[in-house]
């Protein structure tokens, strides 16, 4: 498995460094790849980096906490969340707000970080094994995660896969129906919105109605439609996605 990129959110600089030095020193297979002191650079380094794990500590004033960041990222980057906290008052809201990984109250141990990391090994794991297999006449069999898939778009009897890879923007045209991908990217992940579109709902920034229909805002500018007999239906499944 390749490396968990992983970054770390707290306002404390002592704890930054600390835990930055247990991962180099005890966790090989994780890579931090930014810190962010505030919730502005929190937000800023998820949406640059998409980190796989978020280390996340709670209480970050004078400017907000952790939870102010989980809702301005909206749930839905495709990130883990490992908890790093002194306060263990906070346990039952961080479960309500997102379902973490792992729940750190500080001073942890080593012991306590490296169970943490693995349960994020597994999810990660099995969230990586999901996938589908393109051919390609000119690059072979393409495999695709199901991570990587922002939305897929009919055309005809081909449909165009936009895939979200090193932070841009790809198009990938797969020789199926729309409906013959509906079947095989999982139903707890992908929600057809159009006669025409299915969107990942994990990359899901925000939505809109727009009269009876509405539009889907994902990364990179990109947008979905949303058709007027599909609105309710979106939503719902939507909704029921955000409380899992």
């Amino acid at each position: 498995m390749k490396k968990i990129h992983a970054l770390i959110v707290d306002d404390e600089i002592s704890a930054v460094n600390t835990l930055r030095g247990m991962i180099g020193e005890f966790c090989p297979s994780v890579r931090v790849i930014a810190i962010a002191r505030t919730i502005e650079e929190a937000v800023a380094a998820a949406t640059q980096h998409l980190p796989d794990l978020v280390f996340l500590d709670i209480e970050m004033p004078p400017f907000g906490n952790g939870f102010d960041f989980l809702n301005r990222m909206r749930k839905q980057h495709g990130f883990g969340v490992i908890f790093t906290t002194a306060y263990p008052k906070y346990a039952v809201q961080a479960i309500k707000a997102t379902q973490p990984w792992g729940y750190l109250i500080k001073p942890f141990s080593v012991n306590e970080l490296l169970e943490a990391i693995k349960v994020a090994t597994d999810k990660l794991q099995d969230s990586d094994s999901q996938g589908i297999v393109i051919p390609d006449s000119r690059k072979g069999n393409q495999v695709l995660r199901v991570r990587e898939i922002l939305y897929c778009k009919a055309d005809g009897a081909t449909t165009d896969i936009f895939m979200l890879r090193h932070n841009r923007l790809e198009k990938i045209t797969a020789s199926r129906t729309l409906k013959d991908l509906e079947t095989e990217l999982p139903e707890s992940y992908f929600c057809r919105t159009h006669h025409s579109f299915m969107v990942n709902m994990q990359l899901i920034e925000r939505y809109e109605r727009t009269g009876r229909n509405g539009r889907i805002y994902l990364p990179q500018n990109a947008t979905v439609g949303i058709s007027v007999l599909k609105m309710d239906y979106f939503e719902k499944r939507f909704a029921a996605f955000l409380e899992r």
